[in-house]
C-alpha cells in the first residue's frame, strides 16, 4: 500500500478504511469485525482530536471546533452502543446504520470542506510534517490497542 504523502491524504485513507470496516460489519456481523472497527475508529478520532485539531486554531472557528468534538462524542456513543449489543440483537442494524450515517457526515465534510481549506492554507511541508506526526501517533495508538 502506498504511504500517503501528507496528513490530508492519510486521514482520507483512514476514512476510506473505516467505510470498508463498516461495510464488513454490515455484511458479516462477527464480533472480531466490530472490535476491529471500534479500535480503528477510536484511534482515528483520538488522533484527530489530539494532533490535528490543536493545529487548526487559526483556521477554524470555535463553533466549528465545538461541532467537531460533539460529532466525535456522538460517533463514540453509538459505537459503544454497538459494542454492547449481542450481534443477533435486532437493534444492531439500526445502530450500525446510525453509525454509518454519522461517519459519512464526518468524512464527507472533512474531505470536501476542511481538508480543501487546509490544503489551501498550509504549506506542503507543514502538511507532510503533520502527516508524519499523525501517522506515528496512529501507529503508536494502534500498537497499544493491539497489545492490550
Amino acid at each position: 500500500m502506498k504511504i500517503p504523502a501528507h496528513v490530508l491524504e492519510l486521514l482520507s485513507v483512514q476514512h476510506d478504511h473505516i467505510d470498508e470496516l463498516l461495510a464488513r460489519v454490515r455484511v458479516d456481523q462477527r464480533r472480531e469485525h466490530v472490535d476491529e472497527l471500534a479500535d480503528y475508529v477510536t484511534a482515528h478520532l483520538a488522533i484527530e482530536q489530539e494532533l490535528l485539531y490543536p493545529r487548526l486554531d487559526a483556521r477554524i472557528s470555535d463553533a466549528v471546533r465545538v461541532e467537531l468534538l460533539a460529532e466525535h462524542q456522538e460517533i463514540k456513543r453509538v459505537l459503544a452502543n454497538l459494542l454492547w449489543l449481542d450481534l443477533d440483537d435486532q437493534r444492531v442494524a439500526p445502530t450500525l446504520a446510525s453509525l454509518e450515517a454519522l461517519f459519512e457526515g464526518h468524512s464527507v465534510w472533512q474531505d470536501e470542506e476542511l481538508f480543501e481549506s487546509l490544503a489551501q492554507t498550509m504549506s506542503p511541508t507543514a502538511l507532510a510534517e503533520l502527516g508524519d506526526t499523525v501517522n506515528a501517533g496512529f501507529d503508536r495508538m494502534r500498537g497499544a490497542d493491539l497489545a492490550a
